[in-house]
C-alpha cells in the first residue's frame, strides 16, 4: 500500500470537509468513486456519470458507510436470470434426490437385495421380449400366408379384395411396430442395468459407516475455476452450477430419459390399441366379402380413420423416440464435458 498516497488521500477528504462546514454544507453527504480514466474522485454530489458506477459514502472521519453497486447491464441481468431459474432447477431436483435417497433406504436392506431386484427386473422384460418376438414370428407367418393368397389374385389377373389389402398392411405395420417394441426393450435392459448401477453407488455412500470426509468440500465450480489451465464458457459454469456431482448428473440424466419412457409407452400403446381395433374391422371386412357382400362405407370409413390414426400416433411415437435419442447424446457430451473440467470429481 502506498502510506504516502493514502495520507494525502485523508488529508484532502479532511480538507474538503472544512470546506463544507465553512460553507454550511458539512451535513452533506461525501461519495468516493472511479472514474472512467481509473482516478480516484471524491465529491459531495454525485455526477450523472458517477451513478454508473460502484461508489462509497463516506462518513467525515473517511470511514465506508455503505456501498453502492454499479447498475447491472442486461447482459449482467440475463445471466442472473438464467442462474436463478437454474437453482430453482437445481433445489427441485435436489428435492427429488433426496426423497430418492429415502426410498433406497427404505426398500433395500444391501447391496446384493438390490442386485437381486435388479436381476428381477431384467428378467420381466426379458420375457416380455420374448412374447413379442413370438408374436411377431406367428405375425410373419400369417404375412407369408396373405402375401401368397395375393399372389394367386394378380397371378390370375383378379383385383386384390379391400380386406386383404388392408389385412397385408396392418400385418406389416404391427410386424414393424412389435419390432421397434422388442428393440426399446434391449434399450431399457440397458438403462436398467445404468440405473441400478447409479443406485448401488448412491446406496453405497449413504449407508457408510465412515465419518464425513473431513476436508472442506469444494463445489464443482469452484475445482475447475481454481485449475489455470481451464478457461471456462458461460455454458460450462451453468453446467458446474446446476449440478454438484457427476452423479447428480446422471441422476438427472435417468430422471428425464423416465419421463420420456413413459411417453413412449403411453403412444405405444395407443397405437398398439388402434391396430387391434383395425385388425377387428378388417376380419369384418373380409366376412362380407366372403359372403359375397360389400363392404359397408360406415366400415371403410372407420378402417381408413383408424389407419390414418395410426400413421399420425406413429409419427408422435418416433418424435419421442428421436427426442429420447437426442437426450441421451446431450447428457453423454454434459456428463464428458463436467468430468474433464471437475478432473473426474465424483
Amino acid at each position: 500500500m502506498n502510506l504516502n498516497r493514502t495520507g494525502t488521500n485523508l488529508l484532502w477528504i479532511s480538507i474538503l470537509w472544512l470546506a463544507l462546514a465553512a460553507t454550511g454544507q458539512a451535513e452533506e453527504r461525501m461519495y468516493k468513486w472511479v472514474d472512467a480514466n481509473g482516478q480516484v474522485q471524491y465529491s459531495n454530489r454525485m455526477p450523472p456519470e458517477a451513478a454508473r458506477r460502484e461508489r462509497e459514502e463516506l462518513s467525515q472521519s473517511g470511514r465506508v458507510i455503505k456501498v453502492y453497486n454499479a447498475p447491472l447491464t442486461p447482459e449482467q441481468k440475463a445471466e442472473a436470470r438464467q442462474l436463478a431459474e437454474l437453482e430453482k432447477i437445481r433445489k427441485e431436483r435436489e428435492r427429488k434426490r433426496v426423497v430418492h435417497d429415502r426410498s433406497l433406504l427404505a426398500s433395500y436392506t444391501s447391496k446384493q437385495d438390490m442386485i437381486s431386484a435388479q436381476q428381477n427386473k431384467i428378467n420381466m422384460v426379458d420375457a416380455l421380449i420374448q412374447l413379442t418376438h413370438s408374436r411377431i414370428n406367428a405375425m410373419q407367418e400369417r404375412m407369408h400366408k396373405l402375401t401368397e393368397e395375393a399372389a394367386g389374385y394378380e397371378r390370375s389377373g383378379k383385383h386384390l379384395p379391400f380386406s386383404l389389402k388392408q389385412q397385408l398392411r396392418n400385418l406389416r405395420d404391427q410386424i414393424e411396430h412389435n419390432t421397434q417394441f422388442a428393440a426399446d426393450k434391449e434399450t431399457e435392459i440397458k438403462e436398467i442395468r445404468k440405473q441400478f448401477e447409479l443406485d448401488i453407488a448412491r446406496y453405497e455412500e449413504l449407508t457408510a459407516s465412515q465419518a464425513h470426509d473431513s476436508k472442506p468440500h469444494r463445489t464443482p465450480l469452484e475445482i475447475a475455476t481454481s485449475n489455470p489451465d481451464l478457461q471456462l464458457t458461460h455454458e460450462d459454469r451453468a453446467l458446474l452450477t446446476m449440478y454438484s456431482s457427476e452423479n447428480d448428473l446422471k441422476f438427472a440424466r435417468n430422471d428425464d430419459l423416465e419421463k420420456l419412457d413413459a411417453d413412449i409407452k403411453q403412444a405405444f400403446t395407443r397405437v398398439d390399441v388402434l391396430q387391434k381395433n383395425l385388425s377387428e374391422m378388417t376380419e369384418d371386412a373380409n366376412g362380407y366379402e366372403a359372403d359375397g357382400k360389400p363392404v359397408p362405407e360406415s366400415l371403410v370409413n372407420r378402417m381408413k380413420e383408424t389407419t390414418q390414426e395410426i400413421s399420425r400416433k406413429e409419427s408422435e411415437l418416433q418424435d419421442r423416440r428421436k427426442e429420447k435419442q437426442q437426450a441421451e447424446a446431450r447428457y453423454k457430451t454434459a456428463i464428458e464435458r463436467f468430468r474433464y473440467l471437475t478432473g473426474g470429481a465424483r
